[in-house]
């Protein structure tokens, strides 16, 4: 009787059918399709997000050099009015791009007229839209923030 039992499971162990049927070749493709799909647009957000961090970065750190060379100035020598810098932005920043920061008297309460307002418009085309970003700082007798 062992000897029957044996040979029926050696039976149905030689019946099976080695490899994949279609239907799980089929589903195999199509869920790497979907993984493959998801990681190409994942990839890609991660290219745009990494080129606008750049300009951002790019733009913010002109910024912050305008602000550094303005210091450098006494209160006196910034005369009210608007000055062009585009020049001074990096080439790494697409085009059209421009820069300018205006001088004025500061409307801030408190502080009579010892404080100018300095506020810097930077415009820089990023994948196909203009991005604008616009800072301001007030320099008093003593420099950039400080009245």
């Amino acid at each position: 009787m062992s000897i029957n039992k044996s040979n029926t499971i050696l039976k149905h162990a030689s019946s099976r059918h080695d490899g994949f049927t279609l239907v799980e070749i089929v589903v195999a493709i199509t869920v790497a399709g979907f993984v493959i799909m998801g990681l190409s647009v994942m990839v890609t957000s991660l290219y745009v997000i990494n080129d606008k961090t750049r300009d951002l970065i790019a733009a913010t750190s002109a910024v912050e050099n305008k602000y550094e060379d303005l210091r450098t100035n006494t209160y006196l020598a910034l005369p009210n009015g608007t000055t062009d810098f585009t020049d001074e932005l990096p080439n790494s920043l697409a085009t059209p791009r421009s820069a300018s920061y205006t001088v004025s008297d500061s409307s801030l309460a408190n502080v009579g007229g010892a404080v100018k307002e300095v506020s810097i418009i930077v415009t820089y085309n990023n994948h196909g839209t203009n991005e604008v970003l616009e800072y301001r700082e007030y320099i008093g007798e003593l420099g950039v923030g400080q009245y």
